[in-house]
This record gives C-alpha cells, sequence and structure tokens, in this order.
C-alpha cells in the first residue's frame, strides 16, 4: 500500500490491519464485515474509515473504487461469486490479496506418513492452486502466492488494465 491507497478488507474482523495501514501508510481504509459487533469494534478503532455491514459476495461499493481489495477465504474453495466482487471494485491496474490458510509442508507429510496413505489433498492443497487458477482465469496478471507464516499465505494478483485486457 502506498500514501494515499484506498484499500478494502472484505472480512475486517477488529479493524487491527486497516488501522496499521491508516496510521502507518495514510491511506484511506474501508471494511466489511457479515458480523455486526466486527463491525462496532471496528468503527470504534477507525472512526474516520467506512465500515459496513455485508456480505462479501455482494460488497456495496462502486466499480473500480479501491487501489487494493484485501479477499480472506474463509471458505474452501474460495467462492468465484466473492473473487469476483472483489474484482469489480478493484480499479485497473489494482492488488487483489487473497489470504488463505495453509498447511505446512513437513506437517502435511507428518500426517500421510502417520495415516499411512498418500493423501493428495493434504500433500498438495488444492485451495490454493484453485484459486490461481480462478485468478487467472479472471483476468489478473503478474500472480504469486506468497507465505505469511507457518500457517497462512496470500495470493497475489493484479487487475489489468484496459490496454492489457485487449492483448489477453
Amino acid at each position: 500500500a502506498e500514501n494515499g491507497d484506498k484499500i478494502l478488507d472484505t472480512h475486517v474482523g477488529t479493524g487491527r490491519m486497516l488501522e496499521y495501514l491508516y496510521r502507518n501508510a495514510a491511506c484511506e481504509v474501508c471494511g466489511l464485515s457479515e458480523d455486526m459487533e466486527n463491525v462496532r469494534v471496528s468503527r470504534s478503532r477507525l472512526r474516520n474509515a467506512d465500515i459496513v455491514y455485508g456480505s462479501h459476495e455482494d460488497i456495496p461499493w462502486r466499480e473500480d473504487t479501491f487501489d487494493s481489495v484485501y479477499l480472506k477465504a474463509i471458505a474452501d474453495p474460495l467462492s468465484e461469486k466473492a473473487l469476483t466482487e472483489a474484482l469489480r471494485v478493484l480499479k485497473p491496474g489494482g492488488q487483489l490479496l487473497v489470504g488463505m490458510r495453509t498447511v505446512p509442508v513437513p506437517l502435511r507429510y507428518l500426517v500421510t506418513w502417520f495415516q499411512g496413505t498418500s493423501d493428495d489433498d493434504l500433500l498438495y492443497p488444492r485451495a490454493r492452486y484453485q484459486a490461481l487458477a480462478m485468478m487467472r482465469r479472471l483476468g489478473l496478471t503478474n500472480i504469486t502466492w506468497q507465505a505469511t507464516d507457518a500457517f497462512n499465505g496470500v495470493c497475489i494478483g493484479w487487475k489489468a488494465l484496459p490496454s492489457e485486457r485487449m492483448q489477453l
């Protein structure tokens, strides 16, 4: 995030991430939650932010509003409707981040060893690969996967500019 960017967190929780961005990157921050208590807590933490109650599958902002959108993949598989909505409100050239849980490689191998089987779904997490494939199919560019800690990671992609969409 850069100074002045407008950022949406579609699973705002208690607002800690947005608070960090607001204070340290001077961003305009907005949040969305399906939990009214989280909306209240986030609003008390971020009095100047636009925090609303609603669904990440029906985002109540106009098209091309945000420089960055953060979508937490809480369902397995990732909802294509939620991803499509996030792209709708993301500006061309904007960054989409999809946070996901992951199981560390050593733990995956340990579990399959103890089970005495080769569980391909555990060894090769489907959700991450499905999310990356869905992002490619929906036209995102420069898509990457980054581990954020031992149990979480983020798929990152950029919404194509109109000139790039014509080349795709």
